[in-house]
């Protein structure tokens, strides 16, 4: 326990900082109605961390930081000057352009180096669980001086305003979002800027209100995701993404409520679960009757779930079949996993393993798992024929099912056809 929390009280302190100024500036954006600002600013950002990348300066360096901040700047230069097209065409069109043609760019700038692709990984996704309190020492003061300057200037900082305070916004963003992008990554900045803000917006009115909720909810969401990424040992930021998402769909659901709505609530998700399964089940029914013989995960499930299932169409003879294969495929199984522990136990006891014995196990364990797939592929074939046969009426049943228990006012549509 004491070395988990070792680990992750950095990371969880990073964390913490950047859910305190995204959120206000996720506010900001949410009220300005440019939501995909940060995507854009965040990816002009890594264009200038590639371009210093090709240039052969390490990511985690100041010449680097200095490549993101130059390019951020330009891009606020350009982002203050298109609020006064949107007369003409909406800025967050433009947003997505400029977003789109960074991606590019930074695509075929790093498209033949030798490491592009972990490079690439490491802007979308970032590695905050290797960040620590040198990065929060760094990050602090300019998150502090950020805030402070929009504090004084506040009045001219809350919505649309002259050319001038829409570049102060813009860069003081772009460089927020500079340093933020080399710890963390686009994906989980555009998280900790959007769904924290979000929150806040849902349930308050005022901006106090909404930094608390949003700030409240910003860390709560971190530490889980960082706690269930070392738990499941799970990519951080992508869990974290994932986390931010499935708290705002919580606070989505639990909105209602807030506001008094229950019944309504209750039943626009029960309709939305009918709808939802009856697609699944429909979905299932069309591909049992295009492709059979193909994978039917629906139907798997409930065979794995229930298995008696399959006696509604696999023959006697076909069931003694595919029982056979499942024993003898469970059994290469077994019988390989305690060859592995053998091994294992042997190595671990000190004994060396001389050439012969590796590749004899080595032998044993192909020899299995051949053995396996092939029993495998008669139970996939047991099933599939099996399948075939039935692929009309089972399909026609599970469609008729799915109809049954879509929330469509069948009463109605009756009285309207006769």
């Amino acid at each position: 326990m004491s070395d988990a929390l070792a680990l992750l009280f950095p990371p969880f302190l990073v964390a913490v900082c950047l859910v305190g100024i995204h959120a206000y500036f996720g506010i900001q954006v949410l009220a300005r109605k440019v939501i995909f600002v940060d995507l854009a600013l965040a990816q002009v950002a890594a264009l200038g961390a590639s371009v210093a990348f090709m240039l052969g300066h390490p990511a985690q360096n100041f010449t680097t930081y200095g490549y993101s901040l130059a390019f951020a700047l330009l891009a606020a230069v350009l982002l203050a000057f298109t609020r006064t097209w949107g007369t003409r065409v909406p800025q967050e069109a433009l947003i997505g352009v400029i977003y789109v043609v960074a991606a590019a760019a930074a695509i075929l700038l790093i498209d033949r180096a030798p490491q592009g692709a972990e490079h690439l990984k490491q802007i979308l996704t970032g590695n905050i669980l290797t960040s620590g309190l040198g990065d929060v020492a760094l990050i602090v003061p300019l998150y502090a001086a950020i805030g402070l300057l929009h504090w004084l200037l506040h009045r001219q900082m809350t919505g649309a305003g002259p050319l001038a305070w829409e570049f102060v916004f813009y860069a003081t963003f772009g460089a927020v979002v500079t340093s933020s992008v080399a710890i963390a990554g686009v994906l989980l900045v555009f998280s900790f800027l959007i769904i924290p803000a979000a929150i806040g917006v849902m349930f308050a009115s005022s901006l106090a209100r909404q930094l608390a909720i949003g700030w409240i909810a910003g860390v709560i969401t971190s530490a889980a995701g960082l706690a269930a990424s070392f738990a499941l040992d799970l990519p951080t930021g992508a869990t974290m993404v994932c986390a931010f998402g499935g708290v705002l769909a919580v606070a989505g659901m639990f909105y209602p409520f807030w506001r008094g709505e229950p019944r309504a609530a209750l039943r626009v998700a029960g309709a939305a679960a009918r709808w939802g399964v009856a697609a699944v089940l429909a979905a299932s029914a069309l591909q049992l009757a295009a492709a059979p013989r193909a994978d039917q995960p629906l139907i798997d499930l409930a065979e794995y779930l229930i298995p008696p299932l399959r006696s509604l169409y696999l023959s006697p003879a076909e069931q003694a079949a595919f029982a056979d294969a499942g024993v003898h495929a469970e059994r290469y199984r077994a019988e390989a996993e305690q060859l592995n522990d053998r091994e294992r136990r042997t190595r671990t006891e000190g004994e060396a393993l001389d050439e012969f014995s590796v590749a004899r196990i080595s032998s044993f364990l192909k020899s299995y798992g051949e053995m396996r797939k092939g029993e495998q592929f008669v139970m996939h074939e047991v099933r599939a024929r099996a399948r075939e046969r039935i692929r009309w009426s089972a399909a026609l049943g599970l469609l008729a099912f799915a109809l049954l228990l879509a929330p469509v006012p069948w009463r109605q549509v009756w009285a309207r056809l006769r």
